[in-house]
C-alpha cells in the first residue's frame, strides 16, 4: 500500500471513530426512530427544529429564505437574525423532505462533533507528525465540554464549530507558512466567514475577536524574535487577508445588513446584563455540581432531561495539568507558547463583565452581543491544539527509548487530559418522544395555507413547544407568537401596536406557570378579543396536557379555555383531544363577566375533569 492510499485509510478511520463516539453520543435518537426523537420537542429544541423545516417550506412556496411570516405572524421573524442555522438546515433539506425537521435536527447534532473534530484534526495534523496526536486534538475538540453542554438542548449553531479551525488553518498559510499564493487563500477565508454567518454570526464575531489578538501577539512576537520575518512576508499577509476581508465584505454585505437593519432586525443589545453570562475560573478546573444545576424545572422547561451537562468552560484539572507540562518540557516550543497565550486570552474574555477587558470589548458594537461565556468555544480550539502538539512531542522526545514505549507514554498524557472529560460527559445524552398534540396531526397537517394559528401554551421563550407542533405540519399554518430573538420595538408605536403587545404579555403570563398570575380583568379579555382580529387569528387551540410531563405543562388548561371562551363569547368545540374556537370575522363581543369570574371558573372541580365544562 502507497503512502497516500495508507493516509486515506487513516483519515477514514479517524472520521469512523468520531462518527461512532457522536452515534453513541445519541444512541437514544438512532437506536429508535430518529424522525420522533431529539432532547425534547419543547424549548430551545423546537427552536432549532422549526429552522430545519423552514427552508424547505420556504424554497416549495418561492419564498424569501431570509424573511418569515410563518412565526410571529403577522409581523414576522428576521432569519438572519436568528439562530436559524441556514447553512445547515438548507443543505439538509432532502432530509427534511423525507423523514421531517426532527429527522433532520438530529443528523445536525450528530454530524456537529464530527465535523469539528475532523477540522481541529486537520489543523494538528500541520504541525504534527505522528497521527494520534492530531486524532486526540480532534477528539479534545469536537467533543469538548462545551460542544457536549451545547448537544444537551440541541444548540446546532454552537455545537457545529467546524470553521474556527479550518479559519485557523487558512490564517497560519497566509500569515506563516506561505506556501500558496494569497489570494486563493483569501478566498477561502472570505468564504469561510460568510459560512459561518450563517451557522452563528455570533460565532463568527468570536473569531474575529480571537484572529484579532492572535494577529497582534503573531506581530508583537515576530518583531521581538525576527523582525526580518515581519518584512519580508507583510506585503502577502496584507494581499491575502485583504482579499479574506473583501469577499466577506461582498457575501455578507446584504444580509449582515438584513440582520442587523432589515424588518424585524436585531435589538440594539440583546443582553443587558452581561455579567450573568460568564464563566468563572472555577469552572475551569472543576465539572459542574449540584449548586451549578439550578432550578431542576426551569432546565427541564428548556428541554434538558439529563444530568447537568459539563460547564461551557470546563477544561478539568488533568487537561491543564498536562498543558503545563508540555510547556515546562518544551519551553523552547513558541508554538506552545503562542497557542497557551491565546487560551488565556479567550478564557480571561469568557469571564465576562467581572474581568476588565470585557468592560472595554462589551460596549462595541455587534461585540456587546456575544455571550462572553461562548468565548470558551475558541478558547477550546487553542487548548485541543496544545494537547495535540503536547503529545506529538512528548512522542517525539521519547523516541529513542523505543517505539512503543515512546507511544504509550504520549497516549498516557493524552489520556491524563481527557479522561476526566469523558467521566462527567453524561455520554449517551438523554433524549424522549417528541410529543405532538394529535390535534396538529389530524387537523393542523391539513389546514390551508390561510390559516392563522393561535396556541395555548402561546409560542414564548420557554414554552416553545407550538414551533415544534407547526414544524411537524410542515409548516402548514401561520403560528402567532414564537420563540427566538425579540426584534427592536417600532421607535414610534401605534395605539393598536401597544395593545398588541400587551395582548401578547397577557398570554405569556397566562401560560407561564413561573410569573404571577394574570388579572384577565374585563379590560384585558377585550384588549385580547381586538388582538386575535389584529393578528388575523383564524383558530385558538388548546390541547390537553394530561399527558405532558409536569415541567413542561403551562399554567392551567382549564383557565385557559375559561380565558378564550370568555374572549370569544362562546364555548370551545372539542377535537382530537383539544378544546378549539374558528374565530369568526370581524371584532366580535366578549362576554362581560365580572373581574374574578374567569379564575373562579376554571377553578371549580368540573373545570379541572372537563375544561370545556
Amino acid at each position: 500500500m502507497g503512502a497516500r492510499a495508507r493516509r486515506r485509510v487513516v483519515h477514514a478511520a479517524a472520521a469512523t471513530a468520531y462518527l461512532a463516539l457522536a452515534v453513541g453520543l445519541w444512541w437514544g435518537i438512532w437506536s429508535g426512530h430518529p424522525s420522533t426523537t431529539a432532547t425534547c420537542g419543547c424549548g430551545d429544541t423546537a427552536l432549532f427544529t422549526w429552522a430545519m423545516a423552514w427552508p424547505s417550506w420556504a424554497l416549495a412556496h418561492g419564498h424569501s429564505l431570509l424573511f418569515s411570516t410563518r412565526l410571529h405572524h403577522p409581523y414576522g421573524l428576521n432569519v438572519p437574525a436568528n439562530t436559524t442555522v441556514l447553512a445547515l438546515s438548507l443543505p439538509l433539506t432532502p432530509v427534511t423532505r423525507l423523514a421531517g425537521p426532527v429527522a433532520s435536527l438530529a443528523v445536525a447534532a450528530t454530524l456537529a462533533p464530527v465535523a469539528s473534530a475532523l477540522a481541529a484534526r486537520a489543523v494538528v495534523l500541520r504541525w504534527t507528525a505522528w497521527a494520534p496526536a492530531a486524532f486526540v486534538a480532534g477528539l479534545a475538540y469536537g467533543f469538548s465540554p462545551f460542544v457536549l453542554e451545547s448537544l444537551t438542548l440541541e444548540h446546532v449553531d454552537m455545537a457545529t464549530l467546524v470553521v474556527p479551525p479550518l479559519l485557523l488553518l487558512g490564517l497560519d498559510e497566509v500569515l506563516v507558512t506561505q506556501r500558496r499564493r494569497a489570494w486563493p487563500v483569501g478566498l477561502a477565508l472570505g468564504g469561510l466567514a460568510a459560512v459561518q454567518f450563517f451557522l452563528s454570526p455570533e460565532v463568527l464575531v468570536m473569531c474575529a475577536l480571537a484572529a484579532a489578538c492572535g494577529l497582534l501577539l503573531l506581530v508583537v512576537g515576530a518583531l521581538v524574535v525576527d523582525r526580518a520575518a515581519v518584512a519580508a512576508r507583510w506585503r502577502h499577509a496584507a494581499s491575502g487577508l485583504g482579499v479574506g476581508a473583501g469577499t466577506a465584505a461582498v457575501l455578507l454585505a446584504y444580509p449582515a445588513w438584513y440582520a442587523l437593519a432589515g424588518p424585524r432586525h436585531l435589538p440594539g443589545q440583546l443582553w443587558p446584563d452581561q455579567q450573568l453570562f460568564g464563566n468563572t475560573w472555577q469552572s475551569v478546573l472543576w465539572p459542574a455540581g449540584p449548586h451549578d444545576r439550578g432550578p431542576n424545572a426551569i432546565l427541564e422547561v428548556y428541554g434538558s432531561f439529563g444530568p447537568h451537562p459539563l460547564l461551557r468552560g470546563y477544561l478539568g484539572v488533568g487537561f491543564v495539568a498536562v498543558l503545563v507540562i508540555g510547556l515546562v518540557w518544551f519551553r523552547r516550543d513558541l508554538r506552545l507558547w503562542f497557542f497557551a497565550a491565546l487560551t488565556v486570552a479567550m478564557e480571561v474574555l469568557s469571564l465576562g463583565a467581572t474581568a476588565w477587558p470585557w468592560r472595554v470589548l462589551g460596549h462595541l458594537p455587534v461585540v456587546k452581543n456575544v455571550v462572553p461565556g461562548r468565548l470558551a468555544a475558541v478558547a477550546d480550539l487553542f487548548a485541543a491544539v496544545l494537547v495535540g502538539l503536547v503529545v506529538d512531542r512528548a512522542r517525539g522526545a521519547l523516541a529513542g527509548r523505543g517505539r512503543s514505549v515512546a507511544g504509550t507514554a504520549a497516549l498516557a498524557l493524552a489520556a491524563a487530559a481527557l479522561v476526566p472529560v469523558a467521566v462527567y460527559d453524561g455520554a449517551p445524552l438523554v433524549v424522549r418522544d417528541v410529543a405532538v398534540p394529535p390535534w396538529f396531526t389530524a387537523v393542523g397537517a391539513h389546514l390551508p395555507a390561510s390559516a392563522v394559528v393561535l396556541t395555548y401554551p402561546f409560542a414564548s421563550s420557554g414554552l416553545q413547544a407550538p414551533m415544534t407542533w407547526q414544524a411537524t405540519a410542515g409548516l402548514r399554518f401561520a403560528l402567532v407568537g414564537g420563540g427566538g430573538i425579540t426584534p427592536a420595538p417600532p421607535a414610534h408605536p401605534t395605539a393598536a401596536e401597544r395593545s398588541d403587545a400587551a395582548a401578547g404579555r397577557d398570554l405569556t403570563t397566562l401560560s407561564y406557570g413561573y410569573l404571577p398570575p394574570p388579572r384577565l380583568t374585563p379590560a384585558e379579555l377585550a384588549r385580547l378579543r381586538r388582538a386575535l382580529t389584529d393578528w388575523g387569528v383564524t383558530t385558538v387551540v388548546v390541547p390537553s396536557e394530561t399527558a405532558t410531563p409536569p415541567a413542561l405543562r403551562a399554567r392551567s388548561v382549564p383557565l385557559a379555555v375559561a380565558t378564550f371562551t370568555a374572549v370569544l363569547g362562546r364555548p370551545p368545540a372539542v377535537a382530537h383531544g383539544a378544546w378549539t374556537w374558528a374565530v369568526r370575522a370581524g371584532p366580535g363581543t366578549p362576554l362581560v363577566l365580572p373581574a374574578g369570574a374567569v379564575e373562579t371558573c376554571a377553578a371549580t372541580r368540573a373545570a379541572a375533569v372537563d375544561p370545556g365544562a
